[in-house]
């Protein structure tokens, strides 16, 4: 297999990954999709191979194809979080970048990727990124750039990089008090509850949102 086909494999394995993961796997919309986003004939490819089948008007992904997919996934958000956190990319270049570099970038490396940016759960576009092993160890000699706010020393210094929390209420209160990817936030304290300093304001936080708040230290 040359390399434009293991390409197309993978994005269209990819494809197929985020369809069945918003529930959105019929048939006629995903060889709709793979036709116009990959190639005429990917579709034929990857149930030849078996890794995927056709049951009825829905397309079921077979466990090799499900893990490549799963992988290829994984590689691309973090590719996004990587750009976003670390080089601060924005707009729609973040996911056409990211379209590229997952298909050259080792598992290996996604996983030291993730272990830089402190275990990401979510891609900047909220959208979960699938576990690797780096995050059932949660250990590497690789020090993390982007953490928790929870993790921070006191007395500490960051940037807030992204919210990770799912709560709209959550969400909104903080968008509100200033918390926003790209403010600096000192924290001042952590018990009996953590107090941060923002825009020379102190904010109480409890310990469930100071956990959901992604800062890139400094």
């Amino acid at each position: 297999m040359n390399t434009q086909e293991c390409f197309d494999e993978e994005e269209a394995l990819g494809v197929i990954w985020n369809s069945v993961e918003k529930k959105q796997s019929d048939l006629a919309s995903i060889v709709e999709r793979l036709r116009t986003g990959v190639s005429a004939t990917v579709f034929d490819d990857l149930i030849a191979k078996k890794l995927i089948m056709v049951d009825g008007n829905t397309v079921v992904m077979m466990p090799a194809g499900a893990a490549v997919g799963r992988d290829v996934t994984r590689r691309h958000r973090l590719t996004e979080r990587l750009l976003a956190d670390v080089l601060q990319v924005k707009g729609p270049d973040i996911d056409v970048t990211a379209c590229k570099i997952e298909h050259i970038i080792s598992t290996g490396i996604a996983d030291s990727i993730c272990t830089l940016l402190g275990h990401p759960r979510a891609c900047p576009h909220g959208s979960p990124i699938p576990s690797g092993e780096c995050c059932k160890r949660l250990q590497s000699s690789t020090e993390p750039i982007v953490t928790s706010l929870d993790t921070l020393p006191v007395g500490a210094t960051a940037i807030v990089a992204y919210l990770v929390t799912g709560s709209h209420p959550h969400i909104h209160k903080l968008l509100s008090l200033g918390v926003v990817p790209g403010t600096p936030v000192r924290l001042h304290q952590k018990s009996p509850s953590f107090v941060v300093n923002v825009n020379e304001t102190q904010i109480a936080l409890d310990s469930d949102i100071a956990r959901q708040i992604y800062v890139r230290t400094c």
